[in-house]
């Protein structure tokens, strides 16, 4: 993130979860708790900064080659990939804003959302 954006200016992208719509940020999909059990890092702001990546808005986000954002993601998580992350920051997401039920009528509410082609 660049030096002007702070933790009170999350990251915002496009995000549609299973048809609610609307602007979901990265601080909403992963929050510190879930980025600590997850990443080598405390916060998505510190695992955006530590990929080296210069990234401001959902353009610059975009324009990162998927091979080298998945490498980062792969090196710095337990996940082997970009999708992967996305898929179980949005299922929690879910489950937290939702509801087991709800989440449970839209079985595949995580394969909606539409951050990278």
């Amino acid at each position: 993130m660049g030096e002007g954006q702070t933790e009170t200016e999350p990251l915002s992208l496009d995000v549609e979860i299973g048809g609610l719509g609307g602007d979901v940020t990265l601080a909403d999909l992963f929050p510190p708790a879930w980025i600590q059990t997850h990443c080598d890092a405390n916060s998505i702001s510190e695992f955006i900064d530590s990929s080296g990546f210069e990234i401001d808005d959902q353009e610059s986000f975009e324009s990162i080659p998927d091979h080298e954002w998945d490498r980062h993601v792969s090196t710095c998580s337990e996940f082997e990939d970009w999708e992967a992350m996305l898929s179980a920051g949005v299922e929690q997401y879910v489950m937290n804003n939702l509801g087991p039920s709800d989440a449970e009528s839209d079985e595949h509410a995580e394969e909606s959302a539409e951050v990278r082609a």
